[in-house]
């Protein structure tokens, strides 16, 4: 039995409570917020018996053998090292760290005490992000051409720390992290080469004055902050597999689509992944052997794909399987990120070695 311990109360906790609780094989059996009343409330509804409001008395309970870090991104490396320090193999939401050098620091604290660090990026685990992965394993796409990875919202109002750009980094660090992990993942996680990003905060304001249309989002956190995260970023990126990557994120865009998804071309197919149209998430368009197109849309079951992520989480504790989420991918995805928005302040590409 593999006992668990939750570090944050907020939304996202949810998901992982949820998902322990359909396994056989672990039970949680702590949970830690600074809001000790949101965590109690947690506790009460899915059973848990112990409640701190200090993460670091979760922490040194001997009998816990895992942790899931949901706290707000700017906390997650002195916790993720405090964790691991304490013997715990670790779960951490996304995004990893506001930075690749924290990223680091906290895989070489995982290495130094053998512990397992897993960093929550959950597209992957979407049956139908595996059935590509399994198609270009296959070698059906060959050699990789290009790739588009988009979130883009026409107006998302963003509550307490994730408005803040110092605390949440910004929202391409925030909410397009998610496509950006996907792409690079089904490419095989390519080096960047070349960076070139722009950013804008023009109509940054919108969600305040838009009479309908806003989508909220909002944090446990009750401190309200200024708006400082970005409105919009996009970047190209030149990886060393010779592919162009082009991201495109946008939080208050006057966009005539929502745009949430990855689209990859090979030399011999291509394919659209867009998770939020129902029923419709793949689509390959396809080379023939006799030269025709040959345009598909494979029939995937849907699934939930955090509880796919707390199965194989739970899995990897128990049974040493290899993790599909390598923390070292993190520092490559926190390079590109970083450097997308170094380059849009600085007006220059960013070169890599």
């Amino acid at each position: 039995m593999l006992n668990i311990g939750i570090i944050g109360a907020g939304a996202i906790s949810v998901n992982h409570l949820e998902g322990y609780a359909k396994l056989d094989e672990c039970r949680v059996v702590a949970i830690a917020d600074t809001n000790i009343n949101l965590a109690k409330e947690r506790a009460e509804k899915y059973g848990v018996g112990e409640v701190y409001s200090d993460y670091k008395e979760l922490l040194a309970d001997s009998k816990i053998d895992a942790v899931s870090i949901s706290t707000p991104t700017f906390t997650h490396t002195d916790i993720v090292i405090d964790a691991l320090k304490s013997g715990k193999n670790v779960l951490c939401e996304k995004p990893p760290a506001l930075n690749s050098d924290d990223v680091r620091k906290c895989i070489k604290t995982a290495e130094e005490n053998k512990k397992l660090l897993m960093y929550g990026f959950v597209c992957r685990f979407r049956n139908h992000s595996q059935y590509a992965k399994k198609y270009i394993s296959d070698g059906k796409m060959g050699k990789f051409v290009c790739a588009q990875a988009n979130r883009v919202t026409r107006c998302s109002d963003f509550s307490g720390w994730l408005s803040d750009k110092e605390k949440a980094g910004g929202f391409l660090l925030d909410g397009g992290i998610h496509e950006l992990d996907l792409a690079l993942y089904l490419m095989g996680y390519p080096k960047p080469v070349t960076v070139l990003g722009f950013t804008s905060n023009i109509n940054s304001d919108l969600p305040s004055k838009v009479q309908s249309g806003i989508g909220r989002y909002k944090s446990m956190d009750t401190v309200s902050y200024k708006r400082t995260i970005e409105s919009f970023a996009g970047a190209s990126v030149l990886l060393d597999n010779g592919a162009y990557i082009n991201i495109k994120t946008g939080s208050s865009l006057l966009s005539v689509e929502t745009l949430v998804g990855i689209e990859i071309i090979g030399e011999s197919a291509g394919f659209i992944m867009q998770p939020f149209v129902k029923g419709n998430e793949l689509k390959i368009l396809e080379l023939t052997e006799d030269n025709y197109f040959n345009e598909a849309t494979p029939l995937v079951d849907e699934n939930n794909p955090f509880d796919a992520e707390i199965k194989h989480f739970v899995d990897c504790c128990l049974n040493k399987t290899e993790c599909i989420c390598k923390p070292y991918e993190a520092v490559t995805l926190l390079e590109i990120i970083n450097a997308v928005y170094q380059s849009a302040e600085t007006g220059k590409a960013v070169e890599f070695n």
